[in-house]
């Protein structure tokens, strides 16, 4: 009976090393996180930065807004939408905010529409009709 606890403080490592390999994120899976060594490194120094990381960075990763672009009217419109939805950027920081945000990140160029698709007669066969 004294092999009994080695044997269950076995199984507890064993299991707890089982454990945390399946906790380790795969750096191949496409789920992984994205890990940029300087977060924000694309926002261009200026006075304004610093506004950008303490307002913006609240809600979400500084990732997400350097993959945004807009315009000065398209900035100003999502900061005044994201102060509606409990962001707490003061009113008279918005436009120097969207100012920079628009200097630094312009709005892009929209993806290409999908091909419409093809309307006219079906190609499928009615019953009676041979292939």
């Amino acid at each position: 009976m004294r092999l009994a606890p080695l044997f269950v403080g076995a199984w507890v490592v064993a299991l707890t090393s089982a454990e945390a390999q399946e906790l380790e994120p795969d750096p191949e899976s496409a789920f992984a996180p994205a890990t940029t060594p300087d977060p924000g490194a694309l926002l261009p120094d200026g006075p304004v930065k610093p506004l950008v990381f303490a307002f913006c960075d609240k809600c979400h990763g500084l990732a997400w807004i350097e993959r945004s672009g807009g315009s000065l009217d398209g900035w100003t419109s999502r900061l005044y939408r994201m102060n509606r939805a409990g962001a707490m950027v003061p009113v008279e920081q918005i436009p120097v905010i969207a100012e920079y945000l628009a200097q630094a990140l312009p709005e892009r160029p929209r993806p290409p529409e999908p091909p419409k698709q093809r309307s006219g007669p079906s190609f499928s066969s009615s019953p009676g009709e041979s292939p």
